[in-house]
């Protein structure tokens, strides 16, 4: 082989060591990046006793019949009645409501909302779909405190603690769109506790 050959290719070796190592790659035009072994916050993983977090980007809709799905048994608990710490099936409140809907569809969500903000792929408002989590956060704290599904056309339901109730309403309304945060789009089964 000649020197030049040699050298080129201890290069590249050396180049692709130091990227492998540092887990610095190129970003991919929307923002992601193709390496799994990135340690950049844009390919996270998600250190609690959940799997990894997914890095493909917020273009993949959830399937119109898992939505559906989750719409239908999200509205069957309309008007049940709130209670702090309950998981139902007579009481909910908003975590326990969010994970007994989504494990109707064979999704196992964590127990607490701040930890449910944590997995699926981030949302933001516009870009919200029927089926997403929704979370917000509180007049007294910038940290997760309330969680919903949303249903489409600004509507969300959620097991309110001020109605006492499962119940619809507005995300457009002043308190709700003052105290969004983000959303999350969970599609499958791949966020389940070990």
């Amino acid at each position: 082989m000649k020197r030049t050959q040699k050298n080129l290719l201890s290069s590249i070796t050396l180049l692709s060591f130091v990227l492998l190592v540092t887990g610095c790659a190129p970003k991919n035009s929307d923002g992601t990046y193709r390496s799994v072994y990135s340690y950049h916050p844009y390919n996270h993983y998600n250190h609690s006793n959940y799997q990894r977090v997914s890095t493909q980007r917020f273009n993949h809709r959830i399937p119109n019949r898992l939505a559906n799905n989750i719409e239908s048994v999200a509205k069957s608990l309309l008007g049940v009645d709130y209670q702090y710490g309950a998981t139902g099936p007579n009481h909910y409140d908003c975590s326990g409501f969010t994970k007994y809907v989504f494990s109707k569809q064979g999704i196992n969500l964590p127990r607490i909302s701040r930890d449910q903000a944590k997995v699926g792929q981030f949302i933001r408002a516009n870009q919200l779909q029927k089926g997403d989590l929704i979370f917000f956060d509180s007049k007294k704290s910038s940290a997760v405190s309330h969680v919903g599904i949303y249903l489409g056309d600004g509507a969300f339901i959620h097991a309110s603690s001020t109605k006492d109730k499962v119940v619809i309403s507005n995300l457009h309304s002043n308190y709700y769109s003052k105290h969004f945060k983000w959303g999350r789009r969970v599609r499958s089964v791949n966020y389940v506790m070990r």
